[in-house]
């Protein structure tokens, strides 16, 4: 069957455009010179009886109003009794997210905004899915930088006297908790600030004597399970801190610059087979080379490691004038043509494995060292033959061991040489002045240098590990330090990982691959400010005394007494009682305390331990630096105790950039202060008030859907202008709603307009997909979708088509409350939909409620809106209606549609359709004039029922109505026949 054509009625509705652009002129010329239907005086004498909305709840809040409004809101919603109060509801579910401790070394930074409103978004949209939450904030108050932030404002005081003994381990404990105390208020009144679901009267702190105690009792689990020990091992050494560091406390300076040096090695022990190449060149000295960029580590060589399968060549050069013989790998053959140019004489190729007999002087010193295989050696640069000092690498020492090498470490713990290494090198920085005065020896030819030659020297730039504290290189050092036995507890530790949903799964390798690679975990720190290590030393033989008896003793001292009492009590009070009665009774002297602490990744590591009440939380969300972090300093202290993961979920979030893309730093002016955000800068203009929920919007809408996320003041801008559509939307639902009562009011849905059955159609679905994107992380999909669907489908759409009911039915007739009562679902659903995002600005809406009796947004609980509202077969009829609307739209362009009748000719399953929205062959009041927006539709059936429609469109023939403004009055007439009827009965 042919469809009917829309075109070809093109003529007359062009015709009637002609006209209707005519009557448009004429209509505001007659508004201005004489007293016409138009004319204020006439229009606005039926104002009163229009139902127009009404609300108290403000269109715009703007300046410090902001937030002062939000400060209200806070109180009068009663955000801070929230927590409480739905951990005593009866639900059969709970939530338990366990909050990663921020560092109490400072201001809060837009990063914890980050990380503090993604909990909040979940733990909120938990609490409307009808859970009890479990959340208790936390702040990790020990280590480093803040017991180097309390010794710098103590170096600042003028006042002598004011000034502590830095010496005094006592005082500077009590200086480092004073300072993170006030930065834990600071930071827990912006939280707040946030509008943080929390009982901020019950947090923890890692320095708090029950955190502490429960934290001993953990390290007495693991070492008595043999996985806390000690040893001699190289570790990373911060001289500028003053302490051993952990893997995770290192940061990579991608533009490190190194002295860069060749140094050749004169051997002994040469082959037979290398021998005879060399009998052809007399006195000709033969030497071993090695490439290094810590000059400072010679002293310490040991050996020469090769590679016994990659190939090798004896080769003669001249140098410094001179001709001398050098073994070098084949595949660097290049990088010793750039040292002494291409006039190079290959005598013969080996394998490395042929040096193993091969013998050198030491660089520094009149003895002789081995060569031995080194599986860690590359052809990447260099030589092919590497330079081994044990103490100060983690491959040397592996080699040391394997070889029976001597491990001795002549560095103190401030980075300098120690005494009886060389006269000339004792007390120099080895990073500053030492790698200088040991090139200054080799090149000595009458020192201890002696026959090593100085190849080349130069500069290299290169990653190099800094101390993340100070931002100051770190060296690799042996000493005596407690370790985790991360070898005994990586299997585990990846198997209990398969359990864990690890999300977004694009990042879901990142743990797995940093936990196979991580090396042991030093546990033990050379500072004061931190838990001590509950170990003590054998007066004669210092080796450790340690024991789950002597150890929970301690911590119980500690319970008793505070964390000080480790640096206030004497031996013969910390140990037990019977431990002390039984030396003494022996005659043998108590052992000595020991004066480490504890790292501080094993503080907030064993939280889960201290904070829990559940076996594991459901989730740990933090940022995607932890993974080398607090997800795996947890993970590992919970498989060694319970055998399993502390969590069953991990969520993971970027970092903040500026909008142009940069790192935030101060020194270039761009880092965005949360203050500032939140509450305005000194400089309102520039720094304006945004308020909480703002922010709160720009960390859903980007946060979980970029690795790195930008922020300034055009983002926080676009923010703000979706945040003031969503409120315009909902203070006009609000307005509306202003004398409608649900519980009087109500119709069955199946009652309700062709219309509304479809707006609440498509509520159902986009209420589904908001809890969905909750459910798996995507908030910011919730921003983009509920953004799209108000603007779209409710101001766009149905708020539009259906003010002439709301304003000009009857208050109580069933048009005006089938409307209502969408209105109310589409209000219910819009607030506890966008309530985790938006908790401020949707309580308020609350609080202006006209029914509103102590009704709070999160004391509700939701499943999502009711399944019958579903009606695709609805929708797909009503759709078609649009069909009609949008080519009818597409030639009225500017006009007026109130001012035209429209005439439709359909057939088939569009005449269908159309039905479904207007009964009637000629209407004012159907759904076809509500989609339209026209005065009045004439549906007409295609006389052979052919699929299609055709319309027609011509000038109204009525006078407009001064109540409704349709073109449906008679002639003469002020009001049409509806509105005549409306005000006419009793009010």
């Amino acid at each position: 069957m042919r469809p009917l054509c829309v075109s070809s009625h093109l003529t007359t509705l062009r015709s009637v455009i002609k006209v209707q652009q005519r009557l448009v002129c004429t209509s505001c010329i007659c508004h201005v010179v004489d007293k016409s239907p138009d004319s204020p005086p006439e229009r606005n004498k039926y104002s009163s009886t229009v139902l127009l909305p009404s609300t108290t709840l403000p269109l715009r809040v703007e300046g410090i109003k902001r937030l002062h409004n939000e400060q209200h809101v806070q109180q009068a919603a009663n955000f801070s009794s929230l927590y409480e109060w739905q951990r005593k509801q009866k639900r059969e579910q709970e939530f338990v997210l366990h909050d990663g401790p921020p560092y109490a070394n400072g201001r809060p930074h837009i990063g914890h905004a980050v990380n503090k409103i993604l909990k909040d978004i979940t733990l909120r949209h938990k609490l409307l899915r009808g859970y009890k939450v479990h959340y208790i904030p936390g702040w990790d108050c020990h280590g480093l930088p803040i017991e180097l932030k309390a010794l710098q404002q103590n170096r600042k005081k003028k006042n002598t006297k004011e000034k502590f003994n830095e010496k005094d381990s006592l005082q500077i404990r009590a200086a480092a908790r004073k300072f993170a105390e006030e930065a834990v208020k600071i930071q827990q009144a912006e939280f707040e600030r946030w509008g943080l679901l929390a009982n901020w009267d019950n947090v923890y702190h890692t320095f708090d004597a029950e955190y502490v105690n429960k934290q001993l009792h953990l390290f007495a689990h693991l070492y008595e399970g043999g996985n806390i020990y000690q040893d001699y091992k190289p570790v990373y050494f911060s001289p500028s801190s003053g302490t051993s560091l952990a893997e995770a406390e290192l940061e990579y300076n991608p533009h490190h610059c190194s002295p860069s040096i060749y140094v050749a090695l004169p051997v002994s022990n040469l082959p037979h087979f290398m021998k005879d190449k060399l009998t052809e060149y007399e006195n000709l000295n033969t030497y071993v080379a090695v490439w290094t960029t810590t000059p400072w580590t010679l002293p310490t060589n040991e050996a020469i490691c090769y590679s016994p399968d990659k190939l090798y060549t004896l080769a003669v050069v001249k140098c410094n004038e001179q001709l001398i013989a050098l073994i070098w790998a084949e595949e660097l053959i290049h990088e010793l043509k750039k040292i002494v140019g291409e006039d190079i004489i290959q005598l013969c190729s080996f394998e490395g494995s042929a040096m193993s007999s091969l013998k050198y002087r030491h660089p520094l010193a009149e003895r002789l060292c081995p060569c031995v295989p080194g599986s860690h050696v590359t052809m990447n640069k260099g030589t092919g033959l590497v330079h081994t000092a044990p103490a100060h690498g983690h491959d040397d020492f592996i080699v040391a061991l394997e070889h029976k090498l001597p491990v001795e470490c002549i560095i103190d713990d401030r980075g300098c040489y120690q005494a009886g290494v060389n006269p000339i090198l004792e007390g120099k920085r080895v990073l500053e002045e030492g790698n200088e005065a040991v090139i200054q020896l080799l090149l000595a030819t009458g020192g201890s240098g002696g026959p090593s030659v100085l190849l080349s020297r130069d500069n290299f730039t290169h990653s190099y590990p800094y101390d993340w504290r100070t931002k100051k290189p770190v060296i690799i050092r042996a000493s005596k330090q407690w370790f985790i036995n991360t070898e005994n507890l990586k299997g585990k530790a990846l198997t209990a990982l398969k359990d864990v949903s690890v999300l977004p799964s694009s990042v879901q390798a990142g743990m797995t691959g940093l936990l196979e690679r991580r090396p042991y975990w030093c546990i033990s720190r050379q500072r004061v400010w931190g838990v001590p290590i509950p170990v003590f030393y054998d007066a004669t033989t210092c080796l450790p005394v340690v024991s789950r008896c002597i150890v929970e003793h301690v911590a119980k001292v500690l319970l008793k007494h505070g964390c000080d009492s480790w640096w206030k009590l004497g031996e013969e009070e910390l140990l037990p009682p019977e431990f002390v009665k039984e030396l003494e009774q022996q005659g043998k002297q108590l052992p000595q305390k020991g004066m480490d602490i504890l790292d501080i990744w094993f503080d907030s590591g064993s939280s889960w331990h201290s904070v829990l009440n559940s076996p594991s939380a459901d989730l740990y969300l933090e940022g995607v630096d932890q993974f080398n972090g607090w997800f795996q300093s947890s993970l590992l202290t919970s498989v060694a105790v319970t055998g399993k993961a502390p969590y069953k979920s991990l969520y993971v979030h970027g970092f903040t950039l500026d909008e142009a893309g940069n790192k935030m730093s101060k020194s270039l002016g761009n880092v965005i202060d949360p203050v500032v955000v939140t509450d305005g800068g000194k400089n309102l203009q520039k720094d304006p008030v945004y308020g909480a929920d703002v922010l709160r919007w720009w960390v859903a809408s980007h946060s979980t859907n970029h690795a790195n996320m930008t922020i300034g003041k055009q983002i926080l801008d676009q923010s703000k202008e979706s945040v003031q559509k969503v409120r315009a939307v909902l203070r006009f639902l609000l307005a509306s709603l202003g004398d409608y009562n649900p519980c009087e009011h109500s119709l069955p849905v199946s009652d309700l307009k062709p219309l509304d059955q479809y707006m609440l159609h498509l509520l159902y679905g986009h209420i589904d997909k908001i809890w969905e994107y909750y459910e798996n992380f995507r908030y910011h999909r919730v921003t983009a979708a509920s953004v799209a669907f108000i603007t779209t489908y409710i101001s766009g759409f149905y708020i539009s088509v259906i003010k002439d009911r709301l304003y000009c039915e009857p208050r109580l007739g069933n048009k005006r409350m089938s409307a209502l009562l969408v209105l109310h679902y589409l209000l219910h659903h819009l607030l506890l939909s966008l309530a985790p995002v938006l908790p401020h600005l949707t309580e308020e809406v609350a609080l202006h409620h006209h029914s509103n009796k102590g009704w709070r947004v999160f004391q509700q609980e939701t499943n999502g809106a009711p399944s019958s509202w579903s009606q695709p077969e609805l929708a797909s009829n009503i759709e078609q209606c649009f069909t009609v609307r949008n080519e009818l739209n597409q030639h009225l362009s500017a006009l007026d549609p109130l001012r035209l009748d429209v005439q439709i000719t359909a057939g088939g399953s569009t005449l269908k359709a159309l039905k479904l929205m207007q009964t009637s062959t000629n209407a004012t009041e159907s759904g076809l004039t509500e989609i339209f927006r026209v005065s009045r539709v004439i549906l007409l059936h295609e006389k052979d029922d052919r699929e299609g429609f055709s319309l027609e469109v011509k000038e109204s023939a009525g006078n407009k109505c001064l109540r409704c403004w349709k073109f449906t009055a008679g002639h003469g007439k002020d009001l049409c026949d509806r509105c005549k009827e409306v005000i006419s009965a009793p009010w």
